[in-house]
């Protein structure tokens, strides 16, 4: 009976030390795009999209659908109990109609 009880605060820890990964936008135009396992996307301004549950080989490409302003994507991977954070394929463009790529690596 013992030994049940020490499973389940174990079983706890690994659940809350799970990663969490948001595609982080920053933009001050519109934009559109793709991320592969999700499929097209679009928006207008900054974005943060949920791919926790999403395979660890997850890409994107996204532009900007105006001739003026800027469009930053990066990936932030929380790591265990949020005690610390990576960045991945972080790139930025200013060019007109400009396009930013990126993996998680």
């Amino acid at each position: 009976m013992r030994r049940s009880w020490l499973m389940l605060p174990m079983a706890l820890l690994l659940l809350a030390g799970c990663d969490e990964k948001f595609l982080v936008i920053e933009s001050d135009t519109s934009w559109e795009g793709e991320i592969r396992y999700l499929g097209e996307v679009g928006g207008n301004g900054n974005a943060e999209i949920d791919l926790s549950d999403e395979p660890a080989d997850v890409c994107w490409t996204l532009r900007k659908t105006t001739a003026e302003g800027t469009l930053r994507a990066y990936l932030r991977d929380e790591t265990w109990f949020g005690l610390g954070e990576e960045v991945d394929g972080d790139q930025t463009t200013t060019a007109a109609e400009g396009e930013v790529t990126g993996c998680n690596e």
